[in-house]
């Protein structure tokens, strides 16, 4: 599976699932954002192929500093770990040290040619 792409992103904050925006996904690199963040990053198909992993730096640009953990920070860096359920959908969690875990979702809806 190739995970270069064109994603929406949607994130599990209490209430329920609320829309992250979205991310390019090309040659292992990661370009996205939403309405006061935007990210950039790495991530990767690990070797079983049904896995995925990598990094991201995200940077507030933008309105209110909400971020989704909780707390107002301006920059920070996640981790990210997840599990490929179909070529057109990926779920997993976002992880902050010291802020805990972010379940995260991502749906395939543009191919890059």
């Amino acid at each position: 599976m190739n995970l270069d792409a064109l994603w929406t992103a949607e994130f599990q904050v209490r209430g329920g699932w609320t829309n992250g925006g979205v991310v390019v996904v090309e040659n292992g690199r990661i370009f996205g954002g939403d309405r006061d963040y935007w990210y950039a990053g790495r991530l990767s198909l690990n070797q079983d192929e049904e896995s995925i992993s990598g990094h991201l730096k995200v940077v507030h640009y933008h309105g209110d500093r909400a971020a989704a953990f909780g707390d107002v920070g301006p920059v920070f860096s996640l981790e990210i770990q997840g599990t490929v359920l179909s070529p057109a959908a990926i779920s997993g969690v976002l992880k902050r040290p010291g802020l805990g875990n972010l379940a995260f979702r991502l749906t395939r809806r543009e191919e890059i040619r």
